[in-house]
C-alpha cells in the first residue's frame, strides 16, 4: 500500500510534472499525515525513551515508545472515543489514570501534548512518567522544548502519592497553583506523600500567594452591675424605721464579684444613721455613707420641731483597669494529615478587670425628745454592683504558605531545567478589638424619713405639739465600669518555600540545574494588639540536601 507521500509521487509523475519531493514531505509532516519513515531511519538498540535531543531512536514516528504510553491532547482529543493512541488520542490526564488504574498495570508512559490542562485534584497514584513537549495529533506529535504541558488547576495543583521506587519521571511539563482564597489557606504546586524514585526535570512548578490568615474575633462586652436596691422610707404616723436596699451580686468570667455595698436599716429612738457597707470585692470598693445625725427638738411656743440629717451618699466603685494586649503570631505553620496547615495564630488579649461596687448610703437618723414616740428614718440604697470587664479580642489567624514542591515521606530528585517559584506567603490576619468593659449599676435610692405628729401633754396650762420627721436613706454610691479587654495580636505572614521537607523526606539537586524564584514570606498581620511576624522566604526548608 502506498503512504501517503507515494500516493502524491503516483499522482506528480502521472502529469508529467517534476515532483517537489522536499515540498510534500514538509507539507505532509506539518499536517500529520505521514507514516513513519522507516527507510530514512535506522533503529538504535534499546527501549525508546523520551530524551532532551527529542530523537526518535525505534523509527516508530514519535519520541518514545509509542505503544509503551498513552497519548493526550487537550485540544483534539476525546475521553469518550479515544484510546489513547497517536490518532485518538484521550483529552484529560484524568482519564489516563482512570484507565491505568483499571488496568492495573499497562503503559508507563503518558505523552502530553502542549497546551492547557485545566484538571483539578489530579492525583498521580500509578507508575506512570508524564512527559510533555508534544504538537499533539494535528501536528504528528513531533517534540519541542517550547510546547510545554501546562496543568492549570485549584490551589493544589498535583498530589503524587503511594509511589515507591517507581522510576516516574515529570518533564516539560508546568503545574500551576491558584492563589488562595480561604483564610490561612495554601497554595502548593505539588504535593508528594510517601512515594520514591521520581524525578522532576525541565519542570516548572508555580505556586500562588496564600490566602490572607483570619481575621481575630472582638471579645465580648463585659456584663453591666446591676443597679443597687432601693431603701424602704420610714412610717408616717409611726415610728417604723425604713429597711436597707439589697445590692444584686454578680460573678464575672474570672470569677471576681464586684457586689456594691449593702444598705442599711434607718434608725429611731433618737439613735443616728448607720453607716452603709462597703463595696466588693472583698470591701474593696467605694465607702459606705455616713449615717445621719440625731439632734434635739428645737421648741418655740407650744411647738417643737426636730428634722435629722438624711445618710450620705455611698461612695462611687472605681473603673477596671484594661487587658493587656496579644502577642502577634509567629512560626511556620506545621504538616497535618498531609498538608500544610496555618498555625501562626496571634495570642488573644487578656480580660479587662472588673470595675469594684459601690458603697451603700448611710441611712437616716431620728430625733432626741424624752418620753415622746419619734419619727424612724429611712433606709438607705444598696451600693451598684461593679461592670465586668470586657474579654480580651481573639488573635489573627496565620498566613497560607505559598510552597513549590512539598514533600511528606518522600524522595524526589530535581534536575536540570527546573523552576520552583512562589508567589509568596498570605498576610497575617488582623488581631480582634478587646471588648468594652461592662457599665457599673447605679446605686439605690435611699428610702424618705417618717413624719410623726404627737402630742406632748400641758405645759404651764397649755398643749405641747411634737412634730418629727426621720432623717432621709442616702443613695447608695454607683459601682465602677469594667476596663476593656486587650485587643488580639495578629497573625503571622505565610511562609514562602520552594521546596518544604517534612518527616522522611529528602531531595537531591543536580548542580546548577533549578533555579528558585521565591517570593516574599507574607506580612505579619496588624493589632490592635501587637503586629504579627513576617513570614519567612526559603528556598527549601528542612531539607537534607543542601541549599543550592
Amino acid at each position: 500500500m502506498l503512504g501517503a507521500t507515494g500516493t502524491a509521487l503516483v499522482a506528480a509523475l502521472g502529469a508529467g510534472a517534476c515532483y517537489d519531493f522536499d515540498g510534500a514531505r514538509q507539507r505532509c509532516s506539518d499536517e500529520g499525515r505521514c507514516e513513519p519513515n522507516v527507510a530514512a531511519c535506522t533503529p538504535v538498540p534499546g527501549e525508546d525513551l523520551p530524551d532532551d535531543a527529542f530523537a526518535d531512536t525505534d523509527c516508530d514516528g514519535v519520541d518514545g515508545q509509542a505503544d509503551a504510553g498513552l497519548f493526550i491532547d487537550p485540544m483534539d482529543g476525546d475521553d469518550d472515543a479515544g484510546v489513547g493512541t497517536r490518532l485518538a488520542p484521550l483529552r484529560t490526564v484524568g482519564r489516563a489514570l482512570a484507565m491505568l488504574r483499571e488496568l492495573d498495570g499497562g503503559p508507563r508512559h503518558l505523552f502530553l501534548a502542549g497546551g492547557a490542562y485545566d484538571e483539578a485534584g489530579l492525583v498521580l497514584d500509578v507508575p506512570v512518567s508524564l512527559h510533555g513537549g508534544y504538537a499533539g495529533r494535528s501536528g504528528g506529535w513531533r517534540r519541542a522544548a517550547n510546547r510545554v504541558a501546562m496543568f492549570d488547576a485549584g490551589t493544589l495543583g498535583l498530589t503524587v502519592q503511594g509511589l515507591q521506587d517507581a522510576g516516574v519521571l515529570m518533564e516539560y511539563v508546568q503545574v500551576s497553583a491558584a492563589t488562595a482564597t480561604g483564610p490561612g489557606e495554601p497554595s502548593i504546586a505539588v504535593r508528594m506523600v510517601d512515594s520514591s524514585g521520581v524525578r522532576l526535570r525541565h519542570v516548572t512548578l508555580a505556586a500562588g500567594a496564600g490566602g490572607q490568615g483570619a481575621p481575630g474575633e472582638a471579645g465580648d462586652t463585659g456584663l453591666g452591675g446591676p443597679d443597687g436596691g432601693e431603701g424602704q422610707s420610714g412610717g408616717v404616723g409611726n415610728s417604723d424605721t425604713g429597711m436597707g436596699g439589697t445590692p444584686v451580686a454578680i460573678t464575672c468570667p474570672d470569677g471576681i464579684e464586684p457586689t456594691g455595698g449593702v444598705g442599711v436599716i434607718g434608725s429611731g429612738n433618737g439613735s443616728p444613721g448607720r453607716d452603709g457597707g462597703t463595696g466588693g470585692p472583698g470591701e474593696t470598693g467605694g465607702a459606705g455613707g455616713a449615717g445621719g445625725d440625731a439632734p434635739d427638738a428645737a421648741c418655740s411656743g407650744r411647738e417643737c420641731v426636730c428634722n435629722p440629717s438624711e445618710g450620705e451618699k455611698g461612695q462611687g466603685g472605681t473603673d477596671g483597669g484594661p487587658g493587656t494586649p496579644g502577642d502577634g503570631g509567629t512560626g511556620m505553620g506545621v504538616l497535618r494529615d498531609g498538608t500544610w496547615i496555618a498555625d501562626q495564630q496571634g495570642e488573644p488579649g487578656s480580660g479587662g478587670t472588673a470595675g469594684s461596687g459601690g458603697g451603700g448610703g448611710g441611712s437616716g437618723g431620728s430625733c432626741r425628745i424624752d418620753n415622746v414616740s419619734v419619727a424612724g428614718g429611712g433606709g438607705s440604697g444598696a451600693g451598684g454592683t461593679g461592670g465586668c470587664g470586657g474579654a480580651g479580642g481573639g488573635g489573627g489567624g496565620g498566613g497560607g504558605a505559598s510552597i513549590s514542591l512539598l514533600l511528606i515521606g518522600s524522595q524526589a530528585a530535581m534536575e536540570e531545567g527546573s523552576v520552583l517559584r512562589t508567589l509568596g506567603g498570605g498576610p497575617g490576619g488582623e488581631g480582634g478589638e478587646g471588648g468594652t468593659g461592662g457599665p457599673g449599676g447605679e446605686g439605690g435610692h435611699g428610702g424618705n424619713g417618717g413624719e410623726v405628729v404627737r402630742d406632748g401633754g400641758v405645759v404651764d396650762g397649755g398643749v405641747i405639739i411634737h412634730r418629727t420627721t426621720g432623717g432621709a436613706g442616702g443613695a447608695g454610691g454607683p459601682g465602677g465600669a469594667g476596663g476593656a479587654g486587650g485587643g488580639g495580636g495578629g497573625g503571622g505572614g505565610g511562609p514562602s518555600v520552594g521546596v518544604w521537607c517534612g518527616p522522611g523526606a529528602t531531595v537531591r539537586y543536580t548542580d546548577g540545574g533549578v533555579t528558585f524564584q521565591v517570593g516574599p514570606g507574607g506580612p505579619g498581620g496588624a493589632g490592635p494588639g501587637l503586629e504579627g511576624s513576617t513570614g519567612e522566604r526559603m528556598p527549601d526548608f528542612n531539607c537534607v540536601s543542601a541549599n543550592p
